[in-house]
């Protein structure tokens, strides 16, 4: 029998520990624990209902954009899309990697995977995130640079001086 419960919540354990190493990014952290424990609760509910055989149907729905244009979205937070992007920002699930590999050439879990599409499109998701393609370098992540730092900029002010174009500080 097989679970994805076990690696996603070590996925999440590691992006905790990448969370309080690097605090440059913590909404982006945030972001990605609550979106894998989503991952997690989704896979474990189709896992269920595919053993009991209560799937149900596949239903089309129809796109709401036409109708509700004074609808106002909230910018969302946006992730990179290539291929293993996650291991530039969480080196520790490196050691993980293989469990997942391990876990998708169970004959079990290709079944489900074949018969649910939903299931394959969460796990096509994890994959990208997690699997670098072969030949390729571990993608590096890029921080954002802010010099001088705002609380910085703040201080300089409040002791009433002001940064010449070399760096300098100078008294105003």
């Amino acid at each position: 029998m097989f679970t994805f419960s076990h690696f996603l919540t070590m996925l999440q354990a590691a992006i905790a520990v990448a969370s309080a190493r690097d605090r440059s990014m913590p909404m982006f952290f945030i972001a990605l624990w609550n979106r894998i424990g989503r991952m997690r609760t989704r896979l474990e509910k189709l896992i269920n209902q595919w053993r009991a055989g209560t799937l149900p149907k596949a239903r089309v729905q129809k796109s709401q954009a036409a109708e509700r244009k004074d609808r106002i979205r909230q910018k969302s937070l946006s992730f990179p899309q290539g291929h293993g992007w996650l291991l530039g920002r969480v080196p520790d699930i490196c050691q993980r990697i293989g469990s997942l590999e391990l876990l998708l050439t169970q004959e079990e879990c290709q079944r489900f995977l074949a018969e649910v599409p939903a299931a394959r499109k969460i796990v096509g998701v994890l994959e990208r995130m997690l699997i670098v393609l072969p030949g390729k370098p571990v993608p590096t992540m890029r921080r954002e640079v802010i010099w001088p730092p705002p609380a910085w900029q703040r201080a300089v002010e409040q002791a009433g001086m002001h940064v010449e174009p070399n760096g300098r500080l100078k008294w105003n």
